[in-house]
């Protein structure tokens, strides 16, 4: 009985050697299936992250808010700034005007209401310089009637008061193409510096 007992006993021994194998390989095999569940749920983590980052809408551009008043008052200045060189720029030629409307009056004492038109064919313009100096135009071509003056004969008118301004005033004067083109501020110019090199005998 003692051998019986001895024998059961080894088997069972044996048997929960073999038993404790088992529950270790099993135990081994969770842990790696778990180890491997756990990384194939990291890398799916992973690739799913990674797509998502892929379909990631980007932000939409922020927009600039709307200006303010205070914003656009330099535009509106600028506009303010521009009106008011053009209103200087109106009254300077409204003071040229005036200026040659005036000494034609007193040098000729005759009244102009458009400077560019009167001025155009030359007959005032030599008549002046030979108020402010004696024969300085010998030959002025004079229109007939109320017909107008031809181009060849106004352009004649012109070129003897230019060359007569150029020869006092040193080529500081309007030019020809200037004057034909009714441009009032070289005219202007040239008539003030003559007025002033050429006063009148009452304003000596």
């Amino acid at each position: 009985e003692a051998v019986v007992s001895t024998q059961s006993t080894g088997e069972e021994e044996a048997a929960l050697a073999i038993l404790d194998d088992v529950i270790l390989d099993s135990k081994k095999e969770t842990t790696l299936e778990r180890r491997n569940h756990l990384q194939v749920g990291l890398s799916g983590k992973r690739a799913v992250s990674f797509s998502e980052k892929k379909e990631v809408i980007p932000p939409a551009p922020q927009t600039s808010p709307p200006q303010s008043d205070e914003e656009e008052s330099p535009t509106v200045g600028g506009f303010a700034f521009t009106m008011q060189r053009e209103d200087a720029k109106e009254a300077q030629i409204l003071i040229q005007q005036e200026f040659i409307k005036t000494m034609v009056a007193r040098y000729l004492n005759i009244s102009i209401k458009d400077t560019d038109e009167s001025l155009k064919d030359g007959v005032i313009l030599c008549q002046l310089l030979n108020e402010m100096r004696k024969n300085a135009v010998r030959i002025i071509n004079m229109p007939q009637g109320e017909e107008k003056l031809s181009t060849i004969k106004a352009t004649k008118n012109l070129t003897a008061f230019q060359k007569f301004t150029s020869m006092y005033l040193k080529g500081d004067c309007c030019t020809l193409a200037e004057i034909q083109q009714g441009e009032l501020t070289p005219i202007y110019e040239t008539l003030k510096k003559l007025s002033e090199r050429f006063p009148l005998q009452s304003d000596a």
